[in-house]
């Protein structure tokens, strides 16, 4: 513990543990009926935490250099793993989605682990162009690299998680001085192809459809939305009590993984979304914080990119519940049921705790030289 940031360690494990409760509460009656327990989600949720706070730990402890070493290598890898999703027998196909890689009695979803992977890759990137040129970080060669994730993220098809991805590389970019022409054409170029893909595809032109009259196709599209704000109007000020929700009894689906803000905001009242939302902006305060006060390019685009990651999911979620965007399928960091999503966080924390580690002792501008 000594020399890391431990206002960062607790945030997490205090979200993560609020995490399990949640996905119990969400989950039980649903597990019961499905699994024949109601243990069932809770019980595989406490295992990826188990698993996630040990890959964290090693991410944490690891020597942050060479693993900048090898971040063309993993790069490639988390590429290569995301076109298996599409190989027959290995891919698993749930509601017509190609997003997971089925290995024994686990699936793994390897868009979750491409994501932190690219913010490691392209800090790594524009800090040695920086290193080698005075002039403005260079946009296109960072986006050259970033294109074929986000196609095989859309062809998935998961157009929130590029349209995430996409909007934290134009972040980081930005933060770390690329030239304002290029990066603007490069985004409006990027507005505009996402305006084809939901013009040209049926399911989302419906969604914003129903996102535009919710109360139209409450029955339809738009019934997540609905049955949300349901559960928001009843959780009031201070909810109904923990266990007590009554939009999880089969009226909010995936209440235990996208929609469980919903039912924390029932049983635990604005009082308790907004004690969630603290911990959140405490948890990226403090990452940006670190970045801050980093003097190594990479330091502060990693930093930057991997708070970023979080709070725009978080944002996005929550704006989702509310009804404030169209309905997508992007989970609450640490707090949402899954496996991958989970490791993948926690991972992404035991980077950012060895880096403010590293912030915290001065020994932040490594000679990076040795691995050119």
């Amino acid at each position: 513990m000594k020399g890391y940031d431990r206002g960062i360690i607790a945030a997490t494990i205090l979200l993560c543990l609020f995490g399990v409760i949640m996905v119990f509460s969400a989950s039980s009656i649903y597990a019961l009926k499905e699994y024949g327990t109601k243990y069932y989600f809770v019980r595989k949720q406490v295992l990826y935490l188990i698993v996630g706070l040990v890959a964290g730990g090693i991410v944490a402890t690891a020597d942050i250099d060479r693993v900048r070493k090898y971040s063309k290598v993993l790069f490639g890898l988390a590429l290569f793993s995301m076109v298996l999703v599409f190989v027959p027998h290995l891919g698993v196909v749930v509601s017509g989605s190609h997003r997971w890689i089925r290995i024994g009695q686990f699936s793994i979803q390897p868009s979750e682990f491409a994501k932190p992977v690219l913010i490691l890759f392209i800090a790594d990137l524009i800090d040695v162009k920086a290193r080698r040129n005075s002039g403005p970080v260079p946009v296109f060669v960072p986006l050259l690299y970033t294109v074929p994730l986000l196609f095989l993220m859309i062809r998935e098809p998961d157009f929130g998680s590029a349209a995430i991805t996409a909007g934290v590389v134009f972040a980081i970019l930005f933060l770390a001085g690329a030239g304002l022409a290029p990066l603007a054409a490069a985004g409006l170029s990027g507005i505009a192809a996402g305006v084809v893909l939901v013009v040209r595809s049926t399911y989302r032109f419906n969604r914003i459809r129903a996102f535009l009259n919710p109360l139209r196709h409450a029955h339809t599209g738009a019934f997540q939305i609905v049955q949300s704000a349901i559960a928001y109007g009843a959780g009031g000020l201070t909810g109904v009590g923990l266990g007590n929700s009554f939009e999880k009894l089969f009226y909010l689906p995936e209440a235990h993984t996208d929609f469980i803000f919903s039912v924390i905001a029932e049983e635990l009242g604005f009082l308790g979304v907004a004690a969630v939302i603290g911990v959140f902006i405490y948890l990226i305060t403090k990452a940006f914080a670190v970045a801050a006060r980093a003097e190594s390019l990479f330091t502060k685009a990693t930093v930057y990119g991997l708070a970023l990651l979080i709070a725009m999911q978080v944002i996005i979620n929550i704006a989702v519940t509310l009804g404030l965007l169209p309905t997508k399928g992007l989970t609450v960091p640490f707090i949402s049921y899954g496996g991958s999503s989970l490791v993948a966080q926690l991972i992404s924390v035991g980077i950012l705790l060895n880096l403010a580690k590293r912030v915290n002792e001065g020994s932040d501008e490594a000679d990076y030289s040795r691995w050119g």
